[in-house]
């Protein structure tokens, strides 16, 4: 509603300033101002959703000077055309007037002259707010997706940091002093690695693949610690692969919930295989047999997905059937 006032107060305001510009019965009239405001309404409008035409057809970042030069062509053409209407119009109504005449060419390229001037100004003016609005919106959605990302980040961060992980971490650390103190120190390392790679990974939008399997390998040295070599990591990558990029945690929320989700010991092995395929890298886990006290609420894998969506135009991919395998998309 705001936006159509002010195109009809502009619109009569530029009208006008075409009457005073060139008074055509010499004394003002009440009509001839009505006439010509209706006009400028009447270009203010076509210039609009023209713009809105162009706006889609030909973007302002990517294509600037054809922009703003079709703007010019098509906001000439226009205003022309209902300017040569609004003339006839006034033909009409005072039959004194024949501006289509060889004798008054000079007021035709007058008007031409000043409409030239004023839609050259008007695309110049809109071609700054125009750029200054998207510039605006960027550096907002910028702010809105990097805020989404830290959120996000911070609930893995949250999970990771998990009570029910440190209580069992420590227990089995409790239960390492009294068998193996060489094992203890080699656990306590572990932990360590883990939780200053968890604290330090929430400020990272990306980490290389490589750096997240580092991390990796600490958190599966802990499960093994309490579960015994029951949990298998199974790695196929390249060194293209390892260095391309996946969201913090990742990885090792997955390995941990296949871990959650399942019962491993010797009769139930389990084993995550992280490898290539096409444009993915697939981790899977055989399914053992689930544990009783578990209820998936998939919060780590909604968290996963939801951090995919951000940065990537392709999304996470979940096929639960004999094994249960994530497909994450490549990041380079």
């Amino acid at each position: 509603m705001r936006r159509n006032l002010l195109l009809i107060l502009l619109g009569f305001v530029v009208g006008v300033f075409f009457y005073s510009f060139h008074n055509f019965g010499g004394m003002p009239s009440f009509w001839e101002l009505l006439l010509n405001g209706a006009l400028g309404v009447g270009i203010s409008f076509a210039f609009h959703f023209c713009n809105l035409f162009l706006n889609k057809t030909i973007r302002w970042k990517k294509q600037t000077g054809l922009r703003l030069l079709s703007g010019i062509i098509l906001h000439m053409i226009l205003g022309y055309g209902i300017i040569l209407l609004g003339l006839k119009g006034y033909e009409l109504l005072y039959d004194g007037y024949n501006f289509f005449s060889n004798d008054n060419n000079t007021i035709l390229v007058e008007m031409a002259v000043l409409l030239f001037c004023t839609v050259l100004i008007y695309n110049i003016i809109y071609m700054l707010f125009y750029s200054y609005r998207l510039y605006a919106v960027g550096q907002v959605r910028e702010v809105r997706f990097r805020r989404k990302q830290t959120e996000l980040q911070l609930k893995a961060l949250k999970s990771q940091l998990s009570p029910h992980f440190l209580f069992n971490s420590l227990n089995t650390l409790s239960s390492l002093f009294q068998k193996d103190v060489y094992k203890a120190e080699l656990f306590i390392r572990s932990l360590a690695k883990s939780y200053q790679y968890t604290l330090k990974a929430y400020q990272d939008m990306l980490v290389t693949v490589d750096e997240e399997l580092i991390f990796v390998e600490s958190y599966c040295y802990l499960v093994r610690t309490r579960f015994g070599d029951h949990l298998k990591l199974e790695l196929e990558l390249s060194d293209d692969e390892r260095k391309s990029k996946i969201p913090p945690l990742t990885l090792q929320m997955l390995v941990e919930n296949a871990v959650k989700h399942n019962i491993v010991d010797k009769e139930h092995p389990l084993t995550v295989s992280i490898k290539p395929n096409k444009d993915f890298l697939d981790v899977t886990n055989n399914k053992t047999k689930k544990r009783p006290e578990t209820k998936s609420l998939k919060i780590g894998l909604k968290n996963i997905i939801s951090r995919y969506n951000l940065l990537v135009s392709k999304t996470v991919k979940v096929i639960d059937a004999a094994d249960f395998t994530v497909k994450l998309p490549i990041i380079k």
